[in-house]
């Protein structure tokens, strides 16, 4: 399973704008429940640091990409994001206790 992961920082004022479309996306995805997908996204309390986690199986295409949620999501972070638009990076999972593998 190929896992992407994002991670940034917003401006201040920027947090309540990517919240809201944080859970405008997971709405989104929870009512269609694409296949194949695994999606987690935090926040740091009390801070301005995001990051999210793509799971997706082997040969999927990435479903968010047809979610309009998700894309808005997409661009509401490239709008707060500081340094620009953040780029999801590969990770290769080296172990895990007590997550769905």
């Amino acid at each position: 399973m190929p896992t992407l992961m994002v991670r940034y920082k917003v401006k201040e004022e920027g947090v309540p704008e990517v919240l809201a479309a944080v859970q405008a996306a997971f709405a989104a995805i929870e009512a269609k429940r694409p296949p194949g997908l695994r999606f987690e996204y935090c926040h740091q309390p009390e801070g301005h640091e995001f990051f999210g986690l793509l799971e997706l199986e082997e040969g999927a295409e990435n479903p968010l990409l047809g979610i309009p949620e998700a894309r808005a999501l997409q661009a509401t972070v490239a709008r707060h994001a500081l340094g620009g638009a953040p780029t999801p990076q590969p990770w290769v999972k080296l172990g895990s206790h007590g997550f769905a593998r």
